[in-house]
Parts: structure tokens; C-alpha cells; sequence
């Protein structure tokens, strides 16, 4: 392809599904934050008051706990950037920038929710003192994820910036395609790790997890995002292995239907349920939990307490 033949979209884009899912991402957004400080005020005092007479007990800080919907959030609201940046370059397609800044946000956005999924997943496998159910050690489960994740990002992220440019669209595109399989590596072994918690938890319950009645749905609801992201991801590696003049990247429907749909169906689901379904409501009974059940501490000698997450509170 010549440089005077090089255009930047392979299909004219449609303006009104941007303008549609910028504003979706929006107000999800949006919805989320707003729930999540409520929630987050909501538990401290509850908190505060159920460790208040017995501090000995295995709980998150408030900012730590809340912070693994941090990139959740940032994931929203590049999603937002995304599109609202994609209305802007289907008006002028001719605009270098704008295509730019959207290629890489709409690419990069999946990789923060994923984020927040291994966070969460972590914290509640922590708070049900169950660590040694997973399938990697758990001082180093969360961080060995995200850091699979941050390497997909960067890749995706400096192939998507380089696709922009003929003399590095074919590196760019490698780089891409190298990223998505790096993310969905990491989220089969991640899918793995969910299963077989879930397995191995409902044959050998912790006295903790016993007692709690929410973490059964949110690792299922976890479960079903990773593979939202995994069904995502697998499109987009195939759109780059096809190449430029591919089906997938030929026709944009596929962005809606197998990358744009599937991603706020995950921020849907994840702000639809957080009032009845989230770590905050793990901590709260799992705290209860701790203060009611007359388990034996020597039964959790068996996990390495060493290996629990530094920001948890924990004393003997």
C-alpha cells in the first residue's frame, strides 16, 4: 500500500454508535463512582465499629479495599475517551490524531478491568482465608496478574499509537497482536484459578466462607466478566493476525458487537450489582464472621501468613 493510498479507516464509521456508547460509558461511569464512595462510607462505619472491641481481627483499610475499583473506574472512563474521540474522528476521517487517541483507548481500556477483577479476587480470597486455594502463592497471585496485565497494556497501547503510520503499521500491528496474546494467557490461567477456587472451596469450606453468603455470586460474577474480556480479546487478536484488509477490520461492526457491547455489558453488570454484590459486603461478613465463629486459629496455620497482601490488617 502506497502512502497516497493509506486511509485510515477501511469502512465509513458510523457516528451515531459512537455518540451511543460515549454516552453509555458516560453515565456508567458516572453511576459507579457514586456508588462506590457511598458504599465506601457505608462499610468503614460498619467496620470501625464490628473490629472496634476486637482489632484483632483480618480486615482491608477502607482505601485499599476500595482501591481495587480504581482501575475500573480509569477503564470507564478511557472507554468514554474512546468513543467520544471516535465521534470525533468519524466526522473528519482524515484527522490523524483523533483516530490515534481512539485506536489506543478503546485497545488498552479491557486490560484496567482486568485490573480490578484480579485485585478484587484477591482480596476476597483473602478475606475468606482461603490463599491456599490458589493456584499460585497468594503473597504473589495478585501482583504476578497485574503485572501480565501492565505488559499487555504497554504493548497494545504502543502498537495501537505506531498502526497510525505506514513505515510501522506492520510492527505496530505485531506488537498488538503480541499484547492480546500476553492478556489472554494471563486470563486462562485467571479463569483456571477461578474455577478451581469455586471447586475446591465448595468441597472444603473455610469456617469463614461458611459463613458468608455473597462470595459464591461475586467470584461467579467475576467468572462471567473475565470471559467477557477473554471473548473480547480473542476478536481482537484475530482482527490483527488478518491484518488490515481483514474481515474483521474491514467491516466495524465487529468493534460494536464483539469489543464495544461486550465491555459495557461488564460495566453494567459490575454497577447493576454492586448495591447486593461487592468486596464491601465480603469484608462485612467476613469480619462478622471472625468475631461469631470460634474457629481454631492452628486450622490457618496452614496458610503462609507471610504471604498475605501487605495492606491487610492482621495480628495475632
Amino acid at each position: 500500500m502506497s502512502k497516497g493510498d493509506f486511509e485510515l479507516y477501511r469502512y465509513k464509521p458510523e457516528i451515531g454508535a459512537s455518540i451511543l456508547f460515549t454516552v453509555l460509558f458516560a453515565l456508567a461511569a458516572v453511576v459507579f463512582v457514586f456508588l462506590l464512595i457511598h458504599y465506601s462510607v457505608k462499610s468503614r462505619r460498619t467496620v470501625a465499629s464490628l473490629v472496634r472491641s476486637q482489632p484483632t481481627l483480618r480486615y482491608y483499610g477502607i482505601v485499599n479495599l476500595a482501591g481495587a475499583y480504581i482501575p475500573f473506574i480509569f477503564g470507564s472512563f478511557v472507554e468514554f475517551l474512546g468513543f467520544a474521540f471516535r465521534c470525533k474522528s468519524s466526522r473528519d476521517t482524515t484527522l490523524l490524531n483523533p483516530y490515534i487517541i481512539q485506536t489506543v483507548f478503546l485497545l488498552v481500556s479491557p486490560t484496567l478491568y482486568a485490573a480490578s477483577i484480579y485485585m478484587i479476587f484477591g482480596r476476597m480470597a483473602s478475606l475468606l482465608f482461603a490463599e491456599n486455594l490458589m493456584i499460585m502463592p497468594a503473597r504473589f497471585n495478585t501482583t504476578i496478574f497485574v503485572i501480565g496485565d501492565v505488559g499487555s497494556l504497554l504493548l497494545q497501547a504502543a502498537g495501537g499509537a505506531m498502526m497510525s503510520k505506514i513505515s510501522s503499521a506492520s510492527s505496530g500491528s505485531h506488537l498488538v497482536t503480541a499484547g492480546l496474546f500476553i492478556q489472554i494467557a494471563f486470563f486462562g490461567v485467571f479463569i483456571i484459578n477461578e474455577f478451581l477456587f469455586i471447586f475446591k472451596m465448595t468441597k472444603k469450606p473455610t469456617t469463614i466462607s461458611v459463613r458468608s453468603s455473597s462470595w459464591k455470586s461475586l467470584n461467579i460474577a467475576l467468572l462471567v466478566d473475565s470471559f467477557l474480556i477473554l471473548i473480547r480479546s480473542i476478536v481482537r487478536a484475530v482482527e490483527f493476525i488478518q491484518g488490515y484488509d481483514g474481515q474483521i477490520a474491514s467491516h466495524e461492526w465487529f468493534l460494536y458487537i464483539f469489543d464495544a457491547l461486550p465491555m459495557f455489558l461488564l460495566v453494567l453488570s459490575f454497577t447493576v450489582a454492586f448495591p447486593f454484590n461487592n468486596i464491601f459486603t465480603i469484608q462485612e461478613e467476613s469480619v462478622q464472621a471472625q468475631k461469631s465463629a470460634r474457629f481454631d486459629k492452628d486450622a490457618y496455620t496452614k496458610v503462609d501468613m507471610a504471604s498475605v497482601e501487605e495492606d491487610i490488617v492482621f495480628k495475632e
